[in-house]
């Protein structure tokens, strides 16, 4: 069976996108090529890179990119992680799946360390159980 190509969006890459990306290929490797992207990318936000090695990943090939870095590939699935970046997806010259999640970036947000340490871990399970479900409805699910 093919592998479907899914990219996970987000305005900057550095939180909720990237952590899609990380259970997108821990629990969907078998089934799913996982990549992730922004319109204004920046650095991985050093607590999401904390949490997500206290559980297990190992984050040296996760990098925000652009869409550009990345176009040179057909996407089966383009998840939006929110709602408000409907009018941000670029240009796509191709047909595609559009999924829209609702998950807001805690590191937009002004916090102390530990609050957004906190916010991050409870992020990170949303999106652990939210892209399980996905897993389990598109893995048998043929490409198109």
């Amino acid at each position: 069976m093919e592998r479907k190509n899914v990219a996970f969006f987000s305005e900057r890459n550095v939180c909720r996108s990237i952590i899609a990306e990380a259970y997108l290929r821990r629990l969907g490797r078998p089934y799913f090529n996982a990549h992730s992207f922004g319109i204004r990318p920046d650095r991985v936000h050093y607590l999401v890179r904390e949490v997500l090695e206290s559980r297990g990943f190992n984050l040296n090939y996760f990098f925000s990119k652009y869409y550009e870095v990345i176009e040179n590939q057909k996407f089966d699935i383009i998840v939006l992680m929110h709602p408000s970046l409907e009018e941000k997806l670029p240009e796509i010259p191709y047909p595609y799946e559009k999924l829209v999640w609702e998950f807001e970036d805690p590191t937009a947000r002004q916090l102390d360390r530990e609050t957004m340490r906190r916010e991050i871990e409870a992020l990170c399970d949303a999106v652990e159980s939210r892209v399980k479900a996905f897993v389990d409805q598109y893995r048998t699910q043929p490409v198109e």
